[in-house]
């Protein structure tokens, strides 16, 4: 006579309860495989990237910015050529006649019409011109730069995203490997059963896991079909929009010294490569302030037509035209400290730019040493989690076997299938923790592809 307690007989009774209402929730939830139009295109990085940078709003933007600092340098340019202008008037004076020794006569029209023609070409700005092209042609530097951050910034985002659903897809695989295990345990455990070699608390006990890891499955795979859906959305791809991945995940270990990184980061980040371009902006626009220090040259020639109709054809009193070369000088030599005080506006900017540089320059020399420690701790976590797959495997295969002969309880099986799934998650996780690690370092780099 065998004695139960009330605890074994509760026990028996939840696990029965459990294991009859999740496999009916599972039923209910479970997903059907995924269809033909679902598996969609085959998709790879590359292909990814390149549609990401032709669609990306952000960069558009970005090359928008350089036609706009290509047009302003050639607008910069136009400073240096001479200038035509026209000008045309008409006068009426209150008077036109001169007395003289008593004798009155006529000495001007009435009516006066006057045109006039100039070319001026500035020959001395103090320096003012030369500046504000050499500005303008940095601002179409900075324009590029900026231009080449967003790109960096897209293709480490496209690679998240992409790293993102081939993790969620080796998940689900998982998830279905362990369906598909514990499903063969539920039918070795209901043998048993049957044949009275395990008791009923074993077979309810496989199909209250079997129905944990459907539901497993049920996440996994939303799980696969929000990733996806967040790629579209950094593709402009429309939402639904379905396509295989190819498995980029890499294991092969990283070669480039950490001296060497930070060298290349050093060379290659745009955001340093900016902040040098704005403390070379700044210091020509001391330049630039310092222009209202000297006097403005022109030379200009000037022709006139002048008469006493709208045709300024001449008249009786005025020659129809004549013309003029003028070179003047403009020069305002005080104004209260004005243009100290802008040059000192203006030196304070550069040193801000300076100390910007510097700052920059620190912040992103821990960005390399960060992305690379994250990186060798990534490279150890794949051995170890190799590892544990390697002995979890190892466990399931002794445990299922000690099972079949009798000598090892359902519940032993079941441990060693679930520690199974945990390791080959591990696993999977630690694969993909290093291959974004891997990107986040090109990134930190001011890399595109770790080709140098």
């Amino acid at each position: 006579m065998v004695c139960r307690s009330k605890t074994d007989g509760f026990k028996q009774f939840a696990l029965r309860w459990v294991g009859i209402l999740l496999p009916s929730v599972a039923l209910i939830l479970l997903p059907h495989p995924l269809s033909a139009q679902e598996q969609g295109r085959l998709l790879t990085l590359n292909e990814s990237i390149a549609l990401a940078l032709d669609r990306n709003l952000a960069v558009q933007v970005a090359k928008e910015e350089v036609t706009y600092a290509q047009e302003r340098r050639k607008e910069a340019r136009t400073g240096f050529l001479p200038t035509f202008s026209a000008d045309y008037n008409y006068r009426r004076p209150s008077e036109t006649t001169q007395t003289f020794g008593g004798v009155t006569f006529r000495n001007s029209d009435k009516n006066q019409y006057r045109f006039t023609g100039t070319v001026a070409q500035p020959l001395f700005t103090g320096f003012a011109t030369i500046s504000t092209y050499q500005l303008s042609s940095m601002g179409l530097d900075v324009a590029k730069i900026q231009l080449e951050r967003a790109r960096l910034d897209l293709i480490l985002q496209v690679k998240e995203a992409y790293l993102e659903i081939v993790r969620t897809v080796k998940l689900r695989e998982v998830a279905e490997q362990s369906v598909t295990q514990l499903k063969e345990g539920v039918r070795v455990a209901d043998n048993f059963v049957k044949v009275g070699l395990s008791p009923k608390a074993d077979l309810l006990d496989a199909e209250t896991r079997l129905a944990q890891a459907e539901l497993q499955l049920i996440t996994a795979t939303n799980n696969m079909r929000v990733a996806k859906a967040q790629l579209n959305t950094v593709l402009r791809e429309p939402i639904d929009s379905s396509y295989e991945v190819v498995d980029v995940l890499t294991t092969e270990p990283y070669k480039r010294p950490y001296q060497a990184s930070q060298k290349i980061a050093l060379q290659h980040r745009p955001e340093l490569l900016e902040a040098k371009k704005n403390v070379a902006i700044a210091e020509k626009q001391i330049t630039l302030a310092k222009s209202d220090y000297y006097p403005d040259i022109t030379l200009s020639y000037n022709y006139y037509r002048q008469g006493d109709h709208p045709d300024v054809n001449g008249s009786d009193y005025v020659d129809r035209e004549n013309w003029d070369v003028v070179a003047g000088a403009t020069w305002t030599f005080f104004e209260w400290g004005k243009t100290r005080y802008a040059v000192n506006q203006q030196r304070a900017r550069l040193r801000q730019a300076k100390e910007n540089f510097e700052q920059i320059k620190d912040s992103i020399l821990l960005e390399v040493k960060t992305a690379f420690l994250t990186l060798r701790a990534a490279e150890e976590g794949i051995q170890v989690a190799q590892k544990q797959v390697v002995s979890a495997e190892e466990n399931f295969r002794i445990s299922q076997e000690r099972y079949k002969e009798q000598v090892a309880t359902a519940t032993e099986v079941l441990d060693a299938q679930t520690r199974l799934t945990e390791a080959k998650t591990n696993y999977t996780n630690a694969l993909v923790i290093y291959n974004l690690a891997q990107a986040n370092l090109i990134r930190a780099m001011g890399l595109e592809e770790d080709t140098i």
